[in-house]
């Protein structure tokens, strides 16, 4: 597989030169998504996390170094992928966490932010703001079930770190914003790249369904958009979207690699595939429990009998797929020969 990874820029250019329209329309798509969404939503978390890791706040917030974790994935969780990767990297580099963890909790923190799933999902998309209840329940309580069993396990990293010096603030603030930069300009190229693929690809599938679910598996914002306006009833295309936000995409997965250079892509994605499948079963079963957001399940006896049969459902078919999920993510990956 490694031998045929340098034929794939290759290959891309072939099909840009064959469809120079579509590979158009797609830079401006990916462009027009970078520049008036993600730049603006992710530079002002970019310069606070950064800027307070040059100045040593996330190093001083505690001594323990579980307590540095659990800072590191609060703000990973608040800003959003792909800090969670940057954050990681750096405890990774300073010793604090070992690789294995590193790319264990990785898939979990490094999700989409709370203000993409309740201002772009559940009130622009969906137009109504009580659907981030359900979806936020699911969302970070799997993620939570999964991340917590691995702040309770005793840390195999080893501290090889110095101390330094505490830098001042401008210099802190100087390096934030060149770091920063850097990183939002390669956030740019992987999401370009991604919707140009996706505008190569998608006049080759009939179905609008399976465009949806295509562009979901490239990049989460168009394919969100695209999974929005599928004719589904309201549960399905609300437990779709939550799966495929906690899946994240190509996109994601690329600016992930670009902030944590050691991770191994195929496996990620795997990761975050079995996390987005196990978040979208959940929300789906848990739907009929917020019944201000489901018009059929508007009566309170109606909505008690489906969460008691919801029961039997969690024990059965919830409690294997969590098992699959939590065993695929749990496990360190395998020693090489």
């Amino acid at each position: 597989m490694k031998r045929l990874t340098p034929f794939v820029p290759l290959l891309l250019l072939a099909a840009v030169l064959l469809s120079p329209t579509a590979a158009l329309a797609g830079a401006r798509r990916g462009v027009d998504i970078w520049w008036g969404s993600v730049f603006p939503a992710l530079l002002p978390s970019f310069l606070s996390v950064r800027t307070a890791q040059e100045l040593g706040l996330l190093r001083s917030a505690s001594r323990h170094p579980k307590g540095q974790l659990a800072v590191a994935i609060g703000f990973s969780l608040v800003s959003g992928a792909p800090n969670g990767a940057k954050l990681l990297h750096a405890l990774v580099q300073e010793g604090r966490l070992s690789s294995k963890e590193g790319e264990t909790l990785l898939p979990l923190v490094n999700s989409v932010s709370p203000a993409f799933l309740l201002s772009i999902i559940a009130s622009a998309l969906l137009k109504n703001k009580a659907l981030f209840r359900p979806m936020g329940t699911a969302f970070y309580g799997v993620i939570l079930c999964l991340t917590v069993p691995r702040l309770c396990r005793k840390s195999k990293a080893t501290l090889c770190c110095t101390r330094e010096k505490a830098a001042s603030f401008a210099a802190a603030l100087s390096a934030a914003i060149e770091s920063s930069m850097l990183d939002m300009l390669r956030i740019g190229g992987c999401i370009l790249l991604c919707c140009t693929l996706l505008s190569l690809i998608q006049p080759m599938v009939p179905s609008e369904t399976a465009r949806a679910l295509l562009a979901a598996c490239l990049e989460v914002s168009t394919g969100a958009s695209a999974m929005a306006s599928l004719s589904l009833p309201l549960r399905l295309r609300t437990s779709l979207l939550i799966g495929a936000a906690a899946f994240g995409g190509l996109s994601l997965a690329l600016q992930s690699l670009c902030c944590y250079p050691e991770l191994k892509l195929s496996r990620y994605l795997l990761q975050k595939l079995l996390l987005g499948g196990l978040v979208g079963l959940v929300c789906y079963l848990m739907f009929p429990l917020f019944p201000e957001v489901a018009a059929a399940f508007a009566d309170r006896h109606q909505v008690l009998e489906r969460s008691l049969s919801l029961s039997a459902l969690l024990l059965s078919s919830t409690l294997s797929v969590a098992c699959m999920g939590i065993f695929a993510l749990m496990i360190p990956p395998g020693k090489r020969r």
